[in-house]
């Protein structure tokens, strides 16, 4: 018996009376079609105890069970697969993320659970992902639209509206970074959100990080365009392998407007393989197979990382 895990500082218990009847997917998957095929169940927490919201009811948590497209690998060790990500994003690389944790169901599978970061006590917050300040929708620019453009696109935007746009980026390089090396390739432009709080916009926490080579076969980038950086910007070793080394990233981050300082602040953490990567991924829930593709894939994004150094 696992022991509950504290979410938001309340104790919820891992075990659940959570009823969830999946829906069978056997539709091919187009492009990485992970997000669109993980069905979201929202939550409140009652009495201490978990149970799905009410229809017109404020939900609190997501509930994200695995899902059943057969198009898709190891469907089981997904919601896994979400919180180790997660919890290396924030616990290794310092990344601001939404609080989450995992549970079981009542027939004994597991789920992921995150709470929603756009709800306070006093009520739900204004947010609005990239697609929307970047004026997309599948009507302007087809079904594939929130995977059409690049990361030197999303900075644009972020520094057109945001305030505080150099703190807010520096945390949005790291995140591109992040993505790459984990192989994150669901990073669509709805997956990056800005929240307005009173008056003050921000950068909202991260979300929906995964591994998604552990499912599907993927690309570096989620977004069409990459990291949208012109031919001049490019390292050789791109050039010549179509892989971005640690030199694009640091020219993508001073396209983004970073300083120097900041350039190599923001780096130096994914230069070398963190120690601490290995024992969340031993620690995790996910099956011992997972656990070493986990592994695999990190280093041989790692390798190529740092042909640049």
């Amino acid at each position: 018996m696992m022991k509950d895990i504290l979410i938001d500082r309340m104790p919820v218990p891992f075990d659940t009376d959570i009823v969830y009847k999946p829906v069978s997917y056997v539709d091919n998957v187009k492009h990485v079609s992970i997000s669109g095929v993980q069905e979201k169940l929202f939550a409140v927490v009652e009495n201490g105890k978990l149970r799905l919201a009410e229809d017109g009811e404020q939900s609190v948590y997501i509930i994200k069970p695995a899902p059943q497209n057969l198009a898709l690998l190891n469907l089981q060790d997904m919601p896994a697969n979400e919180y180790l990500t997660m919890q290396i994003a924030s616990k290794v690389f310092g990344i601001d993320t939404a609080i989450c944790g995992m549970i079981r169901l009542a027939d004994g599978h597991l789920a992921y659970i995150v709470r929603r970061f756009d709800v306070s006590g006093q009520g739900k917050l204004a947010q609005e992902d990239v697609c929307t300040l970047l004026g997309r929708s599948a009507k302007t620019h087809g079904s594939d639209y929130k995977y059409r453009g690049s990361y030197l696109e999303v900075a644009n935007v972020l520094r057109q509206t945001l305030p505080l746009w150099r703190f807010d980026m520096q945390r949005f390089v790291k995140l591109v970074v992040f993505n790459y090396l984990f192989s994150n390739g669901d990073a669509h432009l709805k997956n990056f959100s800005i929240l307005r709080d009173k008056d003050q916009f921000r950068l909202s926490p991260s979300y929906d990080l995964l591994n998604t080579s552990l499912h599907i076969s993927d690309s570096d980038f989620a977004l069409d365009k990459g990291l949208g950086l012109p031919l001049e910007h490019t390292s050789d070793v791109f050039d010549k392998s179509g892989h971005p080394t640690i030199v694009d990233f640091r020219n993508f981050a001073k396209l983004c407007g970073l300083t120097e300082k900041q350039i190599a602040d923001t780096l130096a953490p994914f230069a070398n393989e963190q120690s601490n990567v290995q024992e969340l991924c031993e620690s995790s829930l996910l099956s011992n197979k997972c656990k070493r593709m986990f592994m695999r894939t990190y280093r041989e994004r790692l390798a190529r990382f740092c042909r640049g150094i």
